[in-house]
């Protein structure tokens, strides 16, 4: 029979069972951050059986508290299963509620892809409040029979430790697969398989893990409104929709239909989603798949050309002198050539070194376009509980 195993903060090991019984006192749940991660999983599993609403956000994000305490549950739809908080770092807070249906057809074709690969172990090192950790980390071990392993904290170097030989599949984001790509590892494990969300990975890092470690890497692509869209294996470089995932163009935008899509978000009132829904992501579309170009608010225009953000975040943080990077486009109104980046950077190098760096980075990757850019160094760049950049 699977299990449920927790290893604490001081390294004991803790088995539970799905049959242990876990306080479930109140119609609605609104948040489980204060508790050890088993008893959280447990309390899912439970609410979700037991049809009890599971209301999921970050704490830390301080205006989704008030939309959470204005809800009215009696005018919610009465097939709402779950409901998922997102943003309020860079905008006004969106609720998604998840129907049942939405909820059990996804974790179906997760299913589906999953299963052949006989997996006896699911390590889940991403919050269970998100709706990717949710799907993947709570109902998927389950739905696999597989024993899970959970801890409040991962290091990368503990996923491969921690897979015993066992055919496993951990539950990451690109922040672990980075990181661990890093590390110095000689041994291959090709018992491992990672699902990576939330994020891009970028596809020399993913290309490289498959071929030092002899690992597969999945890469899901979705939001909370849309649910899981597509996936990719490795280093692929197109996006193959989820079965049941209907994708088209709209304009140059990727437009979405699937069982998987919220019916109603909550925003300042209860919304009705239109569909198919369209999202912020430029794409390409080619044999039924889909090229990922970026999305709207990371894709810049300079001189005319456009360019992704995400793409010389990437570039730049391929530079022996720099740990991270944050770009954004702004506007000199006193100059002709009024584009220009502002680049924050986390380096220990010095600024001289640090501009001549970024200067050569981009006039290597940008030969046609003259890019101005400001320059600064910071300590440390924020992130949401995802592994995520704030850019506000």
């Amino acid at each position: 029979m699977a299990r449920i195993i927790y290893k604490s903060a001081d390294g004991a090991v803790f088995e539970r069972s799905y049959s242990d019984s876990v306080a479930l006192k109140n119609e609605k749940i609104l948040q489980l951050l204060d508790i050890p991660k088993d008893e959280q999983y447990l309390i899912l599993h439970k609410a979700f059986a037991k049809g009890v609403i599971p209301i999921l956000y970050d704490k830390n994000i301080t205006s989704i508290k008030p939309r959470v305490e204005a809800l009215d549950f009696t005018k919610l739809p009465t097939d709402t299963s779950a409901i998922f908080f997102t943003s309020g770092t860079t905008g006004e807070p969106t609720g998604a509620l998840k129907s049942r249906d939405n909820i059990t057809k996804e974790l179906d074709v997760l299913k589906e892809l999953f299963t052949p690969l006989g997996i006896e172990r699911v390590i889940v090192t991403v919050p269970l409040i998100h709706i990717y950790g949710f799907l993947a980390g709570v109902l998927l071990p389950h739905a696999l029979g597989a024993d899970v392993l959970l801890k409040e904290e991962f290091l990368p170097h503990e996923l491969i430790e921690l897979a015993e030989d066992k055919k496993t599949l951990c539950i990451t984001n690109p922040v672990f697969l980075k990181v661990l790509n890093k590390l110095k590892i000689s041994q291959k494990y090709p018992n491992i398989t990672f699902l990576s969300s939330t994020g891009k990975l970028d596809r020399e890092v993913a290309k490289s893990l498959n071929e030092k470690l002899e690992v597969t890497i999945y890469q899901l692509f979705g939001s909370t409104e849309t649910g899981g869209v597509a996936y990719k294996i490795d280093d692929d470089e197109l996006w193959r929709p989820l079965s049941g995932v209907v994708v088209a163009k709209d304009g140059e935008n990727l437009s979405v239909n699937s069982p998987y899509i919220s019916d109603f978000l909550i925003e300042d009132r209860l919304v009705e989603v239109q569909k198919p829904f369209v999202t912020t992501d430029i794409i390409e579309i080619k044999d039924k798949k889909f090229k990922l170009l970026g999305r709207d608010s990371e894709i810049i225009k300079i001189s005319g050309k456009r360019i992704s953000i995400l793409e010389i975040e990437t570039l730049l943080e391929h530079s022996r002198y720099i740990k991270e990077a944050l770009v954004k486009l702004s506007y000199d109104v006193d100059s002709h050539k009024d584009e220009q980046l502002d680049i924050l950077v986390v380096s220990d190098a010095e600024l001289l070194e640090l501009k001549k760096s970024v200067k050569q980075i981009l006039q290597q990757n940008y030969k046609k376009i003259n890019i101005r850019f400001g320059l600064k160094k910071i300590k440390s760049i924020a992130k949401n509980h995802m592994g995520k950049k704030l850019r506000r």
